[in-house]
């Protein structure tokens, strides 16, 4: 299977993660071409329960596959983890990831602006070697996001929505 195949079972997974309600989020570990495991979001803000795809992922992961397996496989996402999640598959010891939605594009939909952050080099900094593939399939994985937290909005209003709280923002801190 291609990387495209492996984020459109995360697609897949996102897109039944909001359906049920949650933000839209599916990762997959996989090794040798077939996926060892799969996982969505489940966070729960009201009762702050940690619950994104990657780091449900990492837990399903921990303590059943050998080192060996793991620093061999490749976690694929359906977006580019955030920085917590990244920690949690660095210390799981998986050396590659493959996202769907990029940093970049993803900060379309949430309260600030994209700023660039060299990743890699941070964990490398740390003895951590991880590269990280992102933007496969980016335009579909873009409008997985319109079933985030279980009602169907269009992408388009979504991120004019964010547009709104940006300039709201830059506003009040002018003022």
């Amino acid at each position: 299977m291609t990387d495209e195949q492996f984020i459109k079972r995360c697609y897949e997974l996102a897109i039944n993660a909001g359906k049920k309600g949650f933000d839209t989020f599916g990762a997959v570990l996989v090794h040798n071409g077939n996926i060892l495991e799969e996982a969505e979001n489940t966070s729960d803000y009201e009762k702050k329960i940690f619950g994104h795809a990657e780091f449900n992922l990492v837990h399903k992961c921990a303590n059943k596959y050998s080192d060996d397996v793991l620093a061999d496989s490749v976690l694929y996402t359906s977006c580019a983890p955030c920085e917590r999640c990244l920690g949690a598959i660095a210390s799981l010891g998986v050396r590659k990831v493959v996202c769907g939605v990029s940093y970049k594009e993803f900060s379309k939909l949430t309260p600030v602006d994209y700023e660039p952050v060299d990743r890699e080099g941070l964990l490398a900094k740390l003895g951590i070697k991880m590269t990280l593939k992102e933007s496969v399939l980016e335009d579909e994985g873009m409008h997985v996001f319109e079933w985030w937290g279980g009602e169907y909005r269009l992408l388009e209003e979504l991120i004019a929505e964010m547009d709104e709280v940006k300039r709201r923002r830059v506003l009040d801190e002018t003022n």
